[in-house]
């Protein structure tokens, strides 16, 4: 077997991919069925989800965990509900306009930061990375393996009629290595890659603590985690330190409204929100403090190596880079 790769398709998984997989749940051993992932240790299953491109098809192995219903606690409930939410508005938000003016913006947004603030290199797991946007940032020479991994598993979906998407990032019409997962659930062995990034993406996970710990787990020996995130405290101007929940969604859902979307669609949120009280409804699970974030790396034994906080008005986002001790 040489990998997986989909013809004249977005996605892939290289042979050295399929060598590093495990099961996500019991960390076990895996072999190739037909066209599943089978687990020999406690026989779960991870089959091939078709992704529609127009007229033909491409696979996609999901590795998410499935329960049923009657194993399912009320805040996992809850979790998906907010999640499902969140990849609804994914394909009206981002996917549906094709705006080639936005996704100019976006990479201008955080071109600096990889550019002069960030070194990323080696074998690089991209958690919540979606279609790999962060490949146009990366140095093909300097990058031996990479994958994204997102619970979005149909992300790339009629990926070639998103002709803005492509002209803006040229390198997403290379095939990239891609599966779907939890990030509590990662289907990787320990200690497997150089860096872990993770951009702003903490905010929507079911169990911050496990992701972390689970990122430990992949990552080599002093291996770097890149986090960003949106946060309240620090050098943020924002300091709201009651827990009024709406006022802190309010304020993190405005700024990236306008920082990706531009004022008119700040006004147009607006609006709606003075005409129905559900206009601005969040799909953030939890609302970042500062203090919080660093507990939570230094918790789950990472140093921190490096702050960037971005430039005002957007500097309630901060950027780390953690080193996993040993």
């Amino acid at each position: 077997m040489v990998g997986i790769k989909n013809k004249k398709m977005y996605t892939k998984l290289d042979q050295e991919i399929i060598n590093i997989l495990c099961c996500p749940l019991c960390k076990g051993s895996l072999e190739m069925v037909g066209d599943k992932f089978f687990c020999k240790d406690c026989a779960n299953q991870y089959p091939l989800h078709d992704v529609q491109q127009e007229k033909e098809k491409e696979g996609v192995f999901d590795f998410r965990i499935y329960r049923p219903d009657y194993c399912i606690t009320a805040g996992f409930a809850k979790w998906f509900d907010v999640q499902s939410d969140y990849e609804e508005g994914y394909f009206e938000r981002d996917i549906k306009p094709d705006n080639l003016e936005e996704y100019q913006r976006e990479i201008n947004f955080v071109k600096e930061i990889y550019d002069k603030e960030f070194d990323i290199k080696g074998r690089v797991l991209d958690v919540g990375g979606g279609e790999g946007k962060l490949r146009h940032f990366i140095k093909k020479n300097e990058v031996s393996l990479y994958i994204s991994v997102d619970p979005i598993i149909n992300g790339f979906e009629n990926f070639r009629l998103r002709k803005n998407l492509l002209k803006a990032y040229p390198r997403l019409a290379e095939p990239c290595n891609f599966l779907s997962c939890y990030s509590e659930h990662l289907p990787f062995k320990a200690n497997i890659f150089d860096c872990v990034h993770m951009k702003s993406v903490l905010d929507h996970f079911q169990d911050p603590y496990i992701a972390i710990k689970e990122v430990y787990r992949v990552l080599k020996p002093k291996g770097i985690l890149i986090i960003s995130s949106t946060t309240y405290g620090g050098k943020s101007f924002s300091k709201i330190e009651d827990r009024d929940i709406f006022w802190r969604r309010l304020i993190s859902d405005a700024v990236y409204k306008f920082r990706i979307y531009g004022f008119k669609s700040l006004i147009e949120a607006i609006i709606k929100k003075l005409f129905n009280k559900k206009g601005w409804a969040t799909t953030h699970i939890i609302n970042w403090r500062y203090e919080d974030l660093i507990d939570l790396l230094r918790k789950t034994n990472f140093s921190i190596q490096k702050e960037y906080w971005q430039k005002p008005p957007f500097d309630m986002i901060v950027w780390i880079e953690a080193k996993k001790l040993t």
